[in-house]
């Protein structure tokens, strides 16, 4: 069956754990699909995607972090831990891989990096605060070019992308490697989103078959 009608209340009834937590699942499941494309798009002018990557990726991080913590959330949910224990092998696979980036899971320091990048995504940094001056004194020695009529400060570029970096690493990983595994963050990044991808779609279409006929 390619498609077919749902009538909301008789599948997302608002009083049932496991509907409200299908539909979370879902509404995360299309950001994702979207903040994707908008980060992997090709784009006719270099400049402007290597100017828009970082903002991307960072909304990205925060995002895998809030659907990571939705998930764990989730499970305080008596009927939708059984929801998932009752799902079948390879979709609860699928869910011990997400879990691992729990906050007692194998990749919890994964998982505190998203964290420190929400933070600093939705929160922007304020003067009084460190993260400006860690990075302006990182910078302080960088000599950066101004054109009066272009529409972005190159400035605060360099500025955005050092708070980035700093919220992914610790000041010790940065004065002591030469070549940050920031390629390996990304892996990383990339790999949990096609993941968390994969799982809410075969889970809300495992919901949805007992629904729609």
């Amino acid at each position: 069956m390619k498609f077919g009608i749902i009538r909301m209340k008789d599948v997302f009834p608002c009083d049932n754990d496991v509907a409200k937590w299908i539909v979370g699942l879902a509404v995360i499941h299309n950001d994702f699909i979207f903040l994707k494309k908008k980060l992997f798009q090709t784009s006719d002018v270099i400049s402007n995607l290597i100017s828009e990557a970082p903002s991307i990726l960072k909304i990205l991080i925060s995002s895998l972090r809030e659907a990571i913590f939705y998930l764990e959330e989730s499970e305080k949910s008596i009927q939708i831990k059984a929801y998932i224990d009752s799902l079948p092998k390879h979709l609860i696979q699928m869910y011990m891989s997400l879990k691992l980036l729990f906050r007692n899971g194998e990749k919890a320091d994964l998982l505190k990096k998203f964290s420190n990048t929400r933070n600093i995504t939705y929160h922007y940094s304020k003067p009084q605060r460190n993260e400006l001056s860690e990075a302006l004194e990182a910078l302080s020695n960088e000599i950066i070019f101004y054109e009066e009529k272009d529409q972005r400060f190159l400035f605060a570029e360099h500025v955005r992308n050092t708070i980035l970096l700093n919220s992914l690493f610790s000041s010790n990983e940065i004065k002591l490697e030469e070549e940050l595994p920031i390629s390996e963050i990304i892996i990383s990044i990339k790999d949990s989103i096609e993941t968390f991808l994969d799982f809410s779609n075969k889970v809300s279409k495992h919901y949805l078959k007992d629904f729609v006929k």
